[in-house]
């Protein structure tokens, strides 16, 4: 047989010839013990890679394959490899014989002899070219995308400051409407037809919806741009419930909705902002009458738990869904529940609310379920 005919001492250097040649990675190997490290061997896969045949290769240092380009960074790594006589792995950009430019990936390793002397080098190659541009167009792409995200955030803050400026112009105005239409119903009482009645309080419904769009607007613009100026000080929720409670009285009064409030005994005070608290509980209790069905109950209950005030507002509307309280406290989140009187909601009540809560360095959740009502609970520090 073949094999029969080389020599023993040949057989496992054939070998390894035999397993490079049959590898799809091209395959180079550097003397070390001649100057300049020139190469004694590469594989069929480096001719096909490099377009460079063998016999113009051998005895040579593999710089050709950089041309011009020797300061990559890449080639600095390996200079230091070769120096340290360690292992490492880079891209570099090479050319082929035929000067077209290909990306390679490079691993070089080195061999030792008997004594523990670096003898030779092997290089592993391979065609990272299509990869290389795919990831230069994916940083591109990556940069047109923040570019025109910023451009985007300019465009929004723009119209944020527009709606700012129109909700801040058309509050004065509509809350004077407002309080004209309220005594306008005080004042025609009787003296008005059934019709100019119906007419002068959905007047007074559609104003009021839209004075709270405003104001809702305005406080979603005074957390977002961190303006509230709080001024925490002892503040006493329960009487502050008992007054937005009276507000909402007739609202609830004209769906059959009973408001009942629990205060336990020596409650103390909260130590928080006196306007924040007074939007958080106006918006929860607002939300409270909006999804309560006609005859139903809405049960404040305001105490201490645990070294902090404790305000809970539980109505027996229907519920909240699971899938939608990860985003209960968005920003413009409108949720499955509709209010069940018709009214109107902007979907930033809830938002402000866990803004304020939080910035009064308090805590705010729901807890409910599909069918079940919902319980929303806010915890503020005690006041020292």
């Amino acid at each position: 047989m073949a094999d029969e005919k080389i020599p023993a001492e040949q057989k496992p250097r054939r070998l390894a010839e035999a397993i490079f040649e049959n590898l799809d990675e091209g395959i180079t190997v550097a003397d070390c013990s001649v100057p300049d490290m020139p190469l004694i061997f590469v594989n069929k896969s480096f001719e096909k890679l490099t377009g460079y045949p063998a016999d113009e290769v051998i005895g040579r240092n593999c710089r050709f394959l950089h041309r011009e380009e020797r300061d990559q960074p890449g080639l600095s790594k390996v200079r230091s490899c070769l120096r340290e006589g360690s292992s490492c792995t880079v891209v570099l950009r090479n050319f082929r014989r035929d000067g077209s430019l290909f990306y390679n990936e490079l691993h070089l390793s080195p061999i030792y002899d008997a004594n523990g002397n670096i003898a030779y080098y092997i290089g592993i190659q391979r065609d990272v070219t299509e990869r290389k541009y795919a990831e230069e167009a994916l940083w591109t792409l990556n940069d047109d995308l923040i570019q025109a995200n910023r451009r985007l955030n300019e465009v929004n803050e723009r119209l944020n400051e527009l709606l700012y400026v129109a909700a801040h112009d058309l509050k004065s105005p509509l809350t004077s409407i407002l309080l004209s239409l309220e005594i306008l119903q005080q004042k025609v009482g009787r003296m008005s037809t059934r019709e100019q009645r119906r007419y002068i309080r959905q007047l007074h419904t559609v104003t009021r919806h839209m004075r709270d769009i405003v104001i809702d607007l305005l406080e979603a613009r005074r957390v977002d741009s961190d303006s509230a100026d709080l001024q925490l000080e002892p503040i006493s929720i329960a009487l502050m419930m008992r007054t937005v409670l009276r507000f909402y009285r007739d609202m609830a009064r004209a769906k059959g909705v009973s408001l009942k409030l629990t205060v336990s005994p020596k409650t103390p005070d909260a130590c928080a902002d006196r306007n924040a608290v007074l939007v958080v509980i106006d918006n929860l209790v607002s939300n409270a009458v909006k999804y309560s069905p006609r005859g139903g109950r809405v049960h404040v209950r305001v105490g201490k738990r645990d070294g902090r005030i404790r305000l809970e507002v539980a109505d027996n509307g229907p519920g909240i869904r699971a899938e939608d309280m990860p985003e209960l406290f968005g920003r413009f989140v409108k949720l499955g529940a509709e209010p069940t009187g018709g009214e109107h909601s902007t979907g930033l009540g809830l938002y402000i609310v866990k803004n304020y809560v939080e910035m009064m360095n308090g805590a705010v959740w729901a807890e409910s379920g599909e069918g079940r009502g919902a319980t929303f609970i806010v915890e503020l520090p005690r006041a020292k």
